[in-house]
């Protein structure tokens, strides 16, 4: 979480300014039992699933489907997208099983440093350690520093992507929950593990460079110019600078800062990408932007860019991809496909962003309600995603449950943080 929270003393409060803080209170205990039932549920499920699963997009795990793409990445897509929009899961029945997940260790380790960081409780830091383990132990091989990618093939109009190939998008979310596990124990293999996944992004990744700065490679021989992978880079960059003040670091993660900053839209927004292919805005890449603006700006302060630029990114990002009951729609104009990820990314980030956005904690609450009414399923799990017309029961271990074991472990922090036990605001 970011520091600096807001506060509102009780002794300054009028009567019945009171009144309503008390209210507010009674329904922030509502909701934190409404979110403690629903984390417990995902957390027996995922135990019973030891952590495996399905994702929407491993379609090229079956040898059937790899066989019948004849090498060629367009029916390699295909296949993705086959895979992505079927209403029934046939996965059993073409030879693919429930696989690790690199990207869900990473968000299962998150989550559950957080309900340690809340509860103090050591069998929570003894999970949490428990993923880190085992992401120690099964990273890509064969690159600079540490990496992870994916347990499957996958093709996107990116390219192709090997199993093993390491991205710098999981690179820097695993890099992210390793360093909060530094912060929590002061242990030093967890921050060299940051530095190692620094030094991936470094001498691993090729880089475009023009006369806005720099952009980082999505996989090592793939160079698209992505803004939400590039930022992700740069952050990453930031957290291992803290520790080894090097040069170097700073240098490219302010160069990557400052070239998807020029490509800001004048209303706060960008595309996905800066080329052709990538002319869409979405939800919870954009909230990957503004997390990684306020790592900037919570390490170096207002030295690589302005915080109004923040104030832009926010207020484009909740103007248009929320409904008023915490709906999160996809696109910022178009609210189908109702996604897992864009659920539960927007309540990570509006927990984070609540110390500098008053509203923020708020608008995390109402994304969670909806998204826990809506999207979690009897057995614990939450579903892929809602149409207009039908819905995705697929339970993707990554996608959907690792992200909400993340969102809703962070929730619960923040509404310990928010009230005391007397119903006062911290």
């Amino acid at each position: 979480m970011y520091q600096g929270h807001r506060s509102m003393s009780k002794s300054r409060q009028q009567p019945s300014t009171r009144k309503a803080v008390q209210q507010e209170y009674r329904d922030f205990m509502e909701m934190e039992m409404l979110v403690q039932k629903a984390f417990d549920r995902l957390h027996q499920y995922v135990e019973k699933e030891q952590y495996r699963g399905y994702e929407f997009d491993d379609f090229l795990a079956s040898p059937l489907c790899r066989l019948l793409s004849f090498g060629n990445l367009f029916l390699k897509r295909v296949w993705i997208q086959v895979g992505e929009r079927l209403p029934i899961n046939i996965r059993p029945l073409i030879g693919i099983p429930k696989l690790e997940s690199t990207k869900a260790r990473g968000f299962f380790a998150k989550g559950a440093l957080w309900q340690y960081q809340r509860s103090g409780d050591p069998q929570w830091l003894a999970i949490a350690e428990r993923h880190l383990e085992w992401l120690m132990q099964n990273p890509s091989t064969g690159y600079p520093g540490i990496s992870w990618g994916n347990h499957f093939d996958f093709a996107s109009r990116g390219g192709f992507f090997p199993k093993g190939l390491p991205t710098i998008v999981w690179t820097a979310h695993i890099a992210e929950s390793f360093d909060l596990a530094y912060q929590l124990t002061g242990k030093a293999q967890y921050r060299e593990v940051v530095i190692q996944a620094a030094q991936f992004i470094v001498e691993g990744l090729e880089r475009h460079s023009d006369e806005n700065g720099i952009c980082f490679a999505y996989a090592p021989g793939i160079l698209n110019l992505i803004h939400n992978s590039n930022l992700l880079g740069a952050a990453t960059l930031l957290r291992a600078w803290r520790y080894t003040g090097d040069s170097a670091q700073h240098r490219l993660a302010q160069q990557a800062y400052q070239w998807t900053i020029a490509h800001m839209h004048p209303d706060g927004s960008w595309y996905y990408g800066a080329e052709p292919k990538y002319r869409w805005i979405d939800n919870f890449h954009t909230a990957y932007n503004i997390d990684c603006l306020m790592t900037a700006v919570q390490i170096v302060g207002e030295e690589f860019f302005p915080f109004s630029i923040v104030e832009r990114a926010y207020a484009f990002w909740v103007k248009h991809f929320f409904e008023d009951d915490g709906t999160p729609w996809y696109y910022h104009n178009r609210k189908y496909p109702l996604d897992i990820q864009c659920a539960a990314q927007a309540i990570e980030s509006f927990v984070k962003l609540w110390d500098v956005f008053p509203d923020a904690l708020k608008r995390g609450i109402a994304v969670a309600r909806w998204t826990i009414r809506n999207m979690q399923k009897s057995n614990g799990a939450f579903r892929y995603r809602r149409l207009r017309f039908w819905r995705n029961d697929l339970e993707p271990i990554h996608w959907g449950e690792a992200t909400m074991y993340a969102a809703l472990s962070a929730l619960l922090l923040a509404l310990q943080r928010a009230y005391s036990g007397k119903g006062e605001m911290i």
